[in-house]
């Protein structure tokens, strides 16, 4: 079994998950181990079907591993918890609630519960920094898809978890309002730096968004390999098209369809 060195933030330690019995048993993880250190934002890409969704069901608490162990911050996870928050491919908000309720809604839940005041002024600030103050009174049904990821995310960071899972957000969304919303998680997690575990099968924006790329093969899904992302600071969108992002995109789309790049960058 590979071992994750634990260094706080999340770790998994040679996660193994099975899916059926006996000759019809389908293994989906094998010995998945890596960290992420608290405040950074890890992406995971792999082949359609290679089991990224499984993985973050694991970290969320949704599905137990059958070996390994999931921890965070040192602390292992035997379910569901208010130190994980998921954001899903659909948007996740309840219809018959406002957008200010909508972001309220975590911080009424028992396990998280702050007084009215408080979960105004942390309302009020997440509507601020997401651009959805003027819509603070709306319901859901008023709002474009890209608007309404913009609430769950709003949401999920007023609950300040210890760790942000992402299920592919951005998925349901056209192109440029894909974008956009790339645009708006960089500037919030930049201003509100959270430890973020974010799964995409787009190469492209794994690599725009995160610290650190993790590769992982086809079922049963190992980690082929974990890329560090060169760029720090603010990104734009031009980035997307300089000759070392492109590169290290190419690098990456070879790994997932089976080559291997050898250090300088060249598919054997």
């Amino acid at each position: 079994m590979t071992t994750a060195v634990n260094t706080g933030g999340l770790t998994l330690d040679g996660v193994g998950k099975r899916f059926g019995r006996g000759t019809a048993a389908v293994t989906v993880l094998d010995d998945v181990a890596f960290d992420v250190p608290e405040g950074e934002f890890v992406a995971v890409v792999g082949p359609s079907g290679s089991g990224k969704t499984t993985l973050l069901n694991t970290v969320a608490g949704f599905v137990d591993p059958d070996v390994g162990q999931i921890l965070v911050n040192g602390t292992p996870v035997t379910g569901p918890g208010p130190s994980r928050c998921v954001v899903f491919q659909e948007y996740a908000i309840f219809p018959w609630l406002t957008v200010r309720r909508n972001i309220e809604f975590g911080m009424r839940l028992r396990a998280r519960r702050r007084p009215a005041a408080e979960r105004r002024r942390i309302a009020d600030r997440y509507l601020d920094l997401m651009g959805l103050t003027a819509f603070a009174d709306a319901l859901p049904k008023t709002l474009s898809g890209g608007m309404r990821q913009r609430v769950a995310l709003a949401r999920a960071y007023a609950v300040d978890p210890e760790i942000l899972l992402m299920d592919e957000p951005f998925a349901a969304l056209d192109a440029q309002t894909r974008e956009t919303m790339q645009e708006a998680l960089l500037e919030i997690n930049q201003k509100e730096r959270r430890t973020v575990l974010f799964v995409t099968h787009q190469v492209e924006e794994a690599i725009f968004l995160a610290d650190r790329v993790v590769v992982m093969s086809a079922r049963p899904a190992r980690v082929q390999e974990i890329v560090p992302v060169p760029w720090r600071g603010p990104r734009h969108h031009e980035l997307k098209t300089t000759p070392e992002f492109i590169e290290l995109r190419r690098r990456i789309e070879a790994m997932l369809r089976g080559g291997h790049p050898t250090p300088e960058g060249q598919t054997a």
